[in-house]
């Protein structure tokens, strides 16, 4: 499989309402997913695709039905989608795996294309600074808050829950781009010790690619302001901007 072409894609952050810029933001996706569809083998989503996701036993959210078209006509052309969970995909339940056809993990995964080795994770919490974070994901995500929300709320009230949850953590969550940037990347030379020859993160909304010694470190960026992705070409991992 070194000969795949595989784009890597983060923090699209779909709204859940439809005004003009995000519209705008909707049709340079739909463009970008049709050219995975036609140029490419793999795509890899690492995280916050939605502002909001998660899956009752017998509800999703209504609002991006255009997006999930487009990745399972992806899939339906025979290549293959993963999806890393970010710090806005709350839960994963079987429909994005079963009923679309999305290989979906938890957390980061590795993956191994030819001799080439990638660590591929969103990056919420590994900031130092970001301690409140990682206690309150702690108690967000674990099993039992889970069963909690799953069982006891209402799928109309969990998703008006969800719109003041995504709209605060934009306000509370403070980001120093440079010093965050920096640990992410002394994250990523841990990594390359172990082995991997690519890390490939989301989260700080700032794109960045440092290659040093045959690995690379990728920050993919987003899709709300700087609309860029990655692209490896079975040699090479090469930061992109949809124009």
């Amino acid at each position: 499989m070194s000969n795949k072409k595989i784009f890597f894609l983060s923090d699209v952050h779909l709204a859940f309402n439809e005004d003009e810029v995000e519209h705008d933001k909707r049709e340079k996706l739909y463009g970008f997913l049709d050219h995975v569809r036609t140029n490419g083998d793999v795509l890899v989503i690492a995280g916050d695709l939605f502002d909001f996701w998660y899956e009752w036993r017998h509800v999703i959210p209504k609002y991006w039905f255009g997006v999930i078209h487009k990745i399972r006509s992806i899939i339906d052309e025979g290549k293959m989608v993963f999806f890393i969970t970010g710090n806005h995909d709350f839960e994963f339940g079987q429909y994005l795996q079963n009923e679309v056809g999305i290989h979906c993990f938890e957390e980061s995964v590795d993956l191994k294309f030819g001799d080439k080795t990638f660590f591929i994770g969103h990056g919420d919490g590994l900031a130092k600074k970001d301690r409140g974070y990682r206690f309150m994901k702690r108690i967000i995500r674990n099993s039992f808050s889970k069963f909690l929300f799953k069982t006891f709320i209402h799928p109309d009230l969990g998703m008006k829950i969800a719109k003041l949850a995504s709209g605060s953590s934009r306000k509370l969550v403070k980001i120093d781009k440079n010093h965050w940037s920096g640990e992410y990347y002394e994250f990523a030379k841990t990594k390359f010790s172990e082995g991997y020859d690519y890390v490939i993160l989301g989260h700080l909304h700032t794109p960045l690619l440092i290659a040093e010694n045959e690995h690379t470190y990728l920050n993919i960026g987003d899709w709300m302001t700087h609309f860029t992705y990655g692209y490896f070409d079975g040699e090479n991992l090469i930061l992109k901007h949809w124009g």
